[in-house]
């Protein structure tokens, strides 16, 4: 219950403070300008239609954060430890969550949890979130086309190293500035807020283990300036999808592929994306994308099969 409440307290934070200077201004104009115009009669309708103005404006965000309160929790959420969804372990040790966390506390414990990194890799793998005309969130997955020709993998939108430029002058590693950076670097668009998801250690199925933080950043673009999106390097090595954060959107991507070609913190940071996006919606999503993860490992053990079966015909003509 403490973690449920602290998260509460983290999303009641990030409600905009002019925002809500700006609802008793309403208010408080609304009493003066009746008071004003006919007494104490008027001061008070005016108030009340101000109280309804505001009510209905903050009955989104404030039903938002009784749902985080009272609904169950994600099953990774009930403490540190490795990331399994769906019935598929995703190779991912959660070691540590940053809701409920300032920027100079989670720089603190990141900086705690290096000395636990065994990997001498630190990466970011972080989701970019922008809205479109109807207010509906969108991010971009990353979709990499590995050797051997035809092996592909996908992540988060921004997957990348943090370099010595991301290291504070005590030796601490800051993703806030990684951040900066990388998605400077890679998809060149401006960040309004970013928020840091956990971090943990990842198999890596090409570099073996690296430590990860995953976060997701938001940019003040609007989505549908970010279709048709390219990576620097190209479509031969990189593709950029643009998908909705929604149940359904989340359920058909997660099912491109099988779990082994999601790296795991990026997959963490999806989950966590649409679970601030739609408070619940975890338990659908699990009985939307175990059958496909299914049927994934079926036809990889087919294959698997296949071309063992091959190597075997070969080998026996020579």
């Amino acid at each position: 219950m403490r973690q449920r409440l602290r998260r509460a307290g983290w999303w009641f934070r990030r409600l905009r403070g002019q925002r809500l200077l700006g609802f008793v201004a309403l208010v408080a104009v609304a009493v003066v300008g009746g008071w004003l115009y006919g007494g104490p009669t008027s001061a008070a309708v005016g108030g009340v239609v101000a109280l309804v103005v505001v009510g209905i404006v903050l009955a989104r965000p404030v039903g938002a954060i009784a749902r985080r309160l009272f609904l169950r929790a994600p099953p990774w959420r009930a403490e540190p430890g490795k990331l399994s969804f769906a019935g598929a372990d995703l190779g991912f040790k959660v070691e540590g969550f940053g809701a409920g966390e300032t920027a100079r506390d989670l720089v603190d414990n990141l900086a705690e949890a290096g000395g636990r990194f065994e990997s001498g890799e630190v990466t970011l793998e972080l989701w970019l979130v922008a809205s479109d005309l109807q207010g509906q969130d969108w991010t971009i997955v990353q979709e990499l086309n590995l050797p051997p020709a035809g092996k592909t993998a996908w992540t988060s939108s921004v997957d990348g190293e943090l370099t010595v430029a991301d290291f504070d002058e005590t030796g601490r590693p800051n993703p806030f500035r990684a951040a900066h950076r990388l998605v400077k670097q890679e998809l060149d668009v401006p960040l309004v807020d970013i928020d840091i998801l956990g971090w943990g250690r990842e198999q890596h199925h090409l570099f073996g283990t690296r430590d990860t933080v995953v976060a997701f950043a938001r940019t003040s673009l609007g989505a549908e300036k970010l279709s048709g999106f390219d990576y620097p390097e190209g479509r031969d090595e990189r593709n950029g999808h643009l998908v909705p954060v929604s149940l359904d959107g989340i359920a058909k991507t997660l099912g491109w592929g099988h779990p082994s070609n999601w790296r795991g913190g990026s997959v963490f940071g999806l989950l966590e994306l649409l679970e601030v996006s739609q408070p619940g919606a975890w338990a659908a999503l699990v009985k939307r994308v175990a059958p496909r993860w299914y049927e994934k490992g079926m036809f990889a053990r087919v294959e698997r099969g296949t071309e063992k079966a091959t190597e075997r015909a070969v080998a026996a003509q020579s």
